[in-house]
């Protein structure tokens, strides 16, 4: 596990819209820390960066982050981090319904990208930055009660969490996606629209990321990296080259060069979607 690498679970009454917490911390340290992996997982992320600043590459490109309070947008490939010297990031890994109420920005936008609060909500960004933003026991709840405001169940949040959880639990095929357009009495268009609005990322999109998620804490497991047929056989997967794939097309590299010690990993595991 990443040393610098740190998690805080979310207060329960919270839950349905922040999945946690987690704080890379290098105040301590004169050098840069070592590049790390994060991977996509269905989630936005509200980051607030303190000292020298963070250093990301999101889809091959490379984005300075100084001091401040940001939101992630979907990530669709694996993103590097890496954190300057005397400097910290915590952040809150929040629900893909929560990002439309707090702005109107469509977040097809935001895909492989980070932006200031104060480009997305003014009053929002003026709440979350006075304070001390190295400080975890104060920044946790100052969002939780700069978010209270706008945490409102709407048609669109009930909408998408409602498609996730369809999503999370079948393979990623046409088939799929096209049932639950009919389960929701939309056209499978308009799921997509609504998806590319509110998400950022196509129902499909995030169904393979969501279906590739759930083994990567498996993928770890010396059993299965000599059979990687019966890992993807165990995640829905038709076959290994169906799953080699899906996982190239966000690893960039082949299954049989994951090394765990280069990822930032969840400390429990994979996540999960709770209900609203």
């Amino acid at each position: 596990m990443n040393e610098f690498y740190n998690e805080v679970s979310t207060k329960d009454c919270y839950k349905p819209y922040i999945q946690k917490f987690w704080i890379l911390n290098n105040l301590l340290s004169p050098l840069t820390t070592p590049a790390s992996y994060a991977l996509p997982n269905g989630c936005c992320t509200i980051v607030f960066v303190s000292g020298n600043g963070v250093s990301l590459n999101l889809a091959g490109k490379t984005i300075e982050l100084p001091p401040g309070a940001y939101l992630s947008g979907q990530i669709s490939k694996r993103a590097s981090i890496s954190l300057k010297p005397y400097s910290k990031a915590i952040m809150a890994q929040v629900k893909p319904w929560l990002p439309p109420l707090i702005t109107k920005i469509c977040m097809d936008e935001l895909v492989n990208d980070v932006v200031s609060l104060e480009y997305i909500n003014h009053s929002l960004h003026e709440q979350l930055t006075d304070t001390d933003l190295t400080n975890d026991i104060t920044v946790i709840p100052m969002l939780y009660k700069a978010l209270d405001a706008y945490l409102h169940v709407d048609l669109d949040a009930r909408f998408i969490q409602w498609a996730y959880n369809r999503l999370s639990v079948g393979p990623s095929t046409p088939s799929n996606i096209a049932a639950i357009a009919v389960a929701s009495g939309y056209s499978q268009r308009r799921v997509e629209q609504k998806f590319k609005t509110l998400v950022g990322l196509t129902a499909k999109e995030i169904q393979s990321i969501l279906q590739l998620r759930k083994l990567i804490d498996d993928l770890s497991n010396p059993v299965y990296n000599r059979n990687l047929g019966a890992l993807a056989l165990r995640y829905g997967y038709y076959d290994q080259s169906h799953f080699i794939r899906s996982y190239r097309g966000i690893f960039s590299e082949a299954p049989s060069r994951f090394n765990v010690s280069e990822y930032i990993l969840p400390l429990t595991g994979h996540f999960d979607f709770l209900q609203l």
